[in-house]
């Protein structure tokens, strides 16, 4: 099952990959569908602020639209507080046993760690492919998100979130597998 400090590195490896973009890659695709980059981190932006209202007690309602304008005039900054502010509020000891309300019923906090660890060691590498770099994503890591990934990988798929997954060689690490079943092909 992911942990806080697993949180810590997926966060910090997408905080990495946008250190490293340039003010013309902000506008770059993404391999997510309709989403820049600026688009993309928007979503991270948002996901760790209502990951905050939701460890706060609140009741998070999904969202159908991405607003850049979360970004503010400097969006890496506005990455810098919700992650670092989201992160502290998960290092609450008893997070992970806690029911939680969130949109897909109510979950245990090891399911919304596992949920936000996901999509920043994913998104991070959707930002290393839009500034046309590779990255490889910590097999540990990865193998941890298959393991919390895989019972609900009919759900995820049936969710329309996420594209269709792909199959990965078959001596794929465990990166390009998480990376399959998030429909990215490597």
């Amino acid at each position: 099952m992911p942990t806080h400090q697993d949180y810590v590195t997926a966060s910090t490896l997408f905080g990495r990959q946008l250190m490293e973009l340039t003010d013309e890659q902000w506008y770059a695709a993404t391999p997510c569908d309709e989403w820049d980059v600026q688009a993309l981190v928007a979503h991270l932006v948002l996901g760790e602020a209502m990951m905050l209202d939701l460890l706060s007690g609140n009741r998070i309602e999904p969202v159908t639209e991405m607003d850049v304008s979360i970004l503010g005039p400097n969006p890496l900054a506005t990455w810098r507080g919700t992650a670092i502010a989201a992160m502290e509020a998960a290092s609450a000891q008893e997070v992970e046993e806690k029911i939680y309300t969130h949109p897909m019923g109510e979950v245990p906090g090891s399911i919304v760690l596992g949920f936000r660890i996901t999509e920043n060691l994913i998104h991070a590498w959707d930002l290393a492919q839009a500034r046309n770099q590779s990255l490889e994503l910590p097999d540990d890591l990865a193998e941890r998100c298959l393991e919390f990934w895989l019972p609900l990988a009919d759900s995820l798929v049936a969710s329309g979130m996420v594209g269709a997954p792909v199959h990965p060689p078959e001596d794929a690490a465990a990166g390009v597998r998480l990376l399959a079943l998030f429909g990215r092909s490597v």
